[in-house]
């Protein structure tokens, strides 16, 4: 772990916070809020997510960011075990 995640996860519990981290290959810009589908390929220089199946359009950081909040983890880690209230969420990426 690094020094970043330790801290983050010091001051998640000191707070009562629920800490969650994301796979880092978690395709949370791909991923359309909207209806789920995932693109092959996007650009990291491609600032707008358009989605070609429910024609969605909005700001790349905005549709990764409903996608995270959205995440649930897979199973139980050292992470996630802290069963506490609010989520903070941190991607690994």
């Amino acid at each position: 772990m690094g020094e970043l995640s330790r801290q983050l996860l010091y001051k998640a519990r000191w707070h009562g916070v629920e800490m969650r981290v994301a796979d880092r290959w978690f395709p949370s810009s791909k991923t359309c809020s909207g209806c789920g589908v995932v693109k092959e390929d996007l650009d990291l220089s491609t600032r707008t997510y358009s989605c070609g199946t429910c024609s969605l359009v909005i700001d790349r950081d905005l549709n990764a960011a409903i996608n995270l909040a959205r995440w649930q983890p897979a199973g139980p880690s050292a992470v996630t075990l802290l069963a506490l209230t609010r989520a903070a969420l941190l991607s690994t990426a």
